[in-house]
């Protein structure tokens, strides 16, 4: 029988190696908490300053001018007029004029031409110089691609001097997208 003798009486660690790891690991994990702790007090900063901007506009500081009631209609108005110019601006107006130009006969001439607010409509007044160019004006319209929906709303009699005579007219249609 042998016997052997085992001279290593502990697990041997390189204590200074793994205490560099450690403290270097710590230091690293303190700049990390130290980086969220910064972020976390600027985020709360800010959200104070916010909150103080936010609670500064809802209440009216004493010396603000007030608007009167009579300057916020007239603001209003303006508003509504400068939107329906733009409106006015975005029809495609030579489309439409070439559209009316197949479609209106000899004997009719057309006075006016408005499109109608937030709709494809077409408000269109006229004179004819009998009754026939003007159906003859309407039934072009209807068989056109370009209109559909196309109404006479008006019509009357009149006279220019002793020997002139027609009707004036007023229609309104769709203009149809090609």
């Amino acid at each position: 029988m042998r016997l052997t003798i085992n001279l290593a009486t502990r697990r041997y660690v390189n204590q200074p190696l793994l205490n560099a790891w450690l403290i270097a690991g710590c230091l690293l994990f303190g700049g990390l908490l130290l980086f969220q702790v910064r972020e976390l007090a600027y985020n709360q900063a800010e959200l104070a300053r916010i909150r103080g901007l936010s609670a500064a506009a809802q209440s009216r500081p004493h010396g603000a001018p007030t608007v009167s009631e009579a300057q916020l209609k007239a603001l209003s108005a303006r508003i509504r007029f400068a939107n329906a110019l733009i409106e006015k601006k975005t029809v495609n107006w030579l489309n439409i004029l070439d559209s009316l130009e197949e479609v209106v006969p000899n004997g009719v001439a057309l006075v006016q031409i408005e499109p109608a607010r937030g709709e494809q409509l077409l408000q269109i007044s006229g004179a004819a110089r009998s009754f026939a160019e003007l159906r003859a004006f309407l039934e072009n319209m209807e068989h056109s691609k370009n209109f559909s929906d196309v109404y006479l709303v008006s019509q009357s009699e009149t006279k220019v001097g002793l020997t002139q005579h027609g009707l004036n007219f007023a229609v309104t249609c769709k203009v149809v997208d090609r």
